[in-house]
Order: structure tokens, then sequence, then C-alpha cells
């Protein structure tokens, strides 16, 4: 079995049916879930942040300063959300070969990072988990040397990369209570577990 195929089949095998749907944009208790995360995280964040560093500091400078680091800190929220989707993508590609589907839902304010393949329930964990272990271990780092007047703008970004992933930590949690032998279908916005119905 090639490495393309050892992860993921392009075709769902003929003895699997249906055995959960995920739809985050227009299941109510699952959104509900989705947005108590984020804002839990957002608070506990907050407030790490407001025990470990003076937010007063981040306007210790000279006004244009301040100016300049607003702006960068909101072109970094919009970078990060297509770095966010990127390693979705490259994680996608890891296990497929394939191209993933990228997309912008704006109805519902959402990115997305999609696949036509079926993937087993350990690869499809990974590609959830990816962007936010790798952006959240890389930010971690960035900020424990920062100088104090920046710290709040680049922390912002890691807020916004916990509480920006509350879907797929949710997913994920669904996911590992799931059977081993599922297979996941996920197309961006809505996600399809499969399992055997021998």
């Amino acid at each position: 079995m090639n490495r393309t195929n050892r992860w993921a089949a392009e075709f769902l095998p003929a003895h699997y049916d249906l055995y959960e749907r995920i739809d985050l944009a227009s299941d109510k208790k699952a959104f509900k879930a989705v947005c108590i995360w984020s804002i839990v995280a957002l608070i506990v964040m907050i407030a790490y942040g407001l025990l470990t560093h003076s937010f007063l500091a981040s306007f210790d400078m000279e006004t244009w300063r301040v100016l300049f680091c607003v702006v960068a800190m909101a072109v970094g929220l919009i970078v990060y959300i297509v770095l966010h989707e990127a390693v979705h993508g490259i994680f996608i590609r890891l296990f497929t070969g394939d191209t993933p589907n990228f997309g912008i839902d704006l109805s519902k304010g959402m990115a997305y990072a999609g696949s036509t393949w079926l993937f087993k329930k350990w690869p499809y964990i990974i590609i959830a988990l990816a962007p936010v272990i790798l952006w959240g271990v890389m930010l971690g780092v960035w900020l424990r040397d920062i100088p104090a007047q920046y710290y709040w703008y680049l922390y912002a970004i890691q807020i916004f990369n916990i509480t920006g992933a509350a879907g797929d930590f949710y997913v994920t949690c669904r996911v590992m209570s799931m059977p081993s032998d599922i297979l996941a279908k996920d197309n961006g916005m809505a996600m399809e577990f499969y399992r055997p119905n021998l």
C-alpha cells in the first residue's frame, strides 16, 4: 500500500454507512458549545495575560508606535487566518498527496480547508489540531522574550489562535469518543463520519 492510500481512500467502501454528521454552521447545539468554549478560553487567557503582563505597558511608547502596533496586530490576525488554514491544508496534502480545497463562507464568517478524501481517525485528529498546536507553540516561544510594550499585541494573536480553534477542539472531542474504525470526510463546512456496517 503506497503512502497516498495508507491514511485515506478517495471513495467510500461499499460496506460503510454514515455514522455521524457534524455541521457547525447549522447545528445550534454544536454552535453553542463552540461559542461557550471560545468565551471561556477568552476569559481565561485575558486573565492570565493581565496577571503576568501589564496591559498599560502597551501604551508606554510614542503614539506612532502604538498605532503601528495596532495596525500590525490587525494585519497579523488576518495573516494568521490564512496560515491556520494553510497548515490544515499542508497536513491534508501530507496524508493524501492531493491538493485540499480552500474557501471562505462570508455569511458565516468562516474560512476553511477541506478535502474529498476519507481519513482514518488519528490522521483526521492530527489534521484538525495541527494549526493550533504549531502556531500555539511558535507564538508561545516568541511571547517568552518579547519586550513588555509589545506583549499584548502579539498575545492578541495567541488568544485568537486558541479561541478561533474552538471548532477544531469541539470536533476533536467528538471524534475522540468515536470508534477507531471510522472514516472521516471533511468538506470544510461539514464533517461526515462513516463506519463499517458489518
